[in-house]
């Protein structure tokens, strides 16, 4: 009989610890959250790193990560901005060892003085590993900026036919690659053809979004920006000869 006893407390004791508490493995998800956004803000990439699964991936508006490394050379290039990150949990569920979070991302960053806000809808997705949580999946929906001006720069280019708008179209792309680095994913060129016959003069338009004079400001501000406007092949550069440049913005 007492054998019975010790085997009855002996099961009782094993299936307790081994109980989940569904709300601490909600708290236990929003730590790693938290966690993963406290790293950011000081650069911490090895903590980045530890916070995610190896199958980690990111679609974000604009922006597609298809691992960590592409994430945090996103960071990286941020270096030197000041970020202040604050997450509001709408519904965090767990199942097992998947896990659901959906909250409103706000962050507020500074770069040179000048100040921004993004704040987005964002969709979580985590796994359990080793007993702990790990991001395995984001997806963020960038909300209306009520900071947004609709400031844009417009470029009215001559270009002539032994010119290769190949060649310039490669380099815009790498000024849009490193505004998106920047975390300006809303940013950036675009390279337009003028409809033949309805101007004689220009027949190629650029037009750069940058939502307002802050963000424009940041963006050719930083080095990344400034090192590839210093380092314009000539073959690029004859491009901008004769243009007509002007900036516009909402009424």
């Amino acid at each position: 009989m007492k054998k019975l006893v010790f085997l009855i407390c002996t099961a009782t004791v094993l299936f307790a610890c081994q109980t989940v508490d569904p709300e601490m493995e909600k708290e236990a998800v929003k730590t790693t959250l938290n966690e993963f956004y406290t790293s950011m803000e000081d650069f911490n990439y090895d903590a980045l790193r530890s916070l995610c699964t190896e199958d980690f991936s990111l679609f974000e508006t604009g922006f597609d990560y298809n691992d960590i490394d592409g994430f945090i050379a996103a960071v990286k290039s941020m270096e030197g901005a000041t970020l202040k990150v604050d997450l509001d949990f709408e519904k965090t569920d767990v199942n097992g060892k998947m896990a659901l979070a959906v909250l409103i991302f706000s962050a507020d960053i500074e770069i040179g003085g000048n100040k921004m806000n993004i704040k987005a809808y964002e969709n979580y997705v985590l796994k359990k590993v080793d007993n702990k949580w790990l991001i395995y999946y984001i997806q963020s929906t960038h909300l209306p900026d009520p900071d947004n001006k609709n400031l844009a720069s417009l470029h009215l280019l001559k270009v002539s036919d032994e010119m290769t708008i190949e060649t310039f179209q490669n380099a815009i792309d790498k000024f849009n690659q490193a505004i998106s680095e920047m975390g300006f994913w809303e940013c950036g060129y675009t390279v337009m053809q003028v409809v033949p016959g309805s101007n004689q003069e220009f027949n190629y338009f650029v037009k750069g979004t940058w939502k307002n004079q802050e963000t424009y400001d940041a963006i050719h501000e930083n080095e990344a920006w400034k090192n590839l406007a210093d380092n314009l092949p000539p073959e690029v550069k004859k491009f901008f000869d004769g243009q007509i440049y002007l900036k516009v913005v909402d009424l």
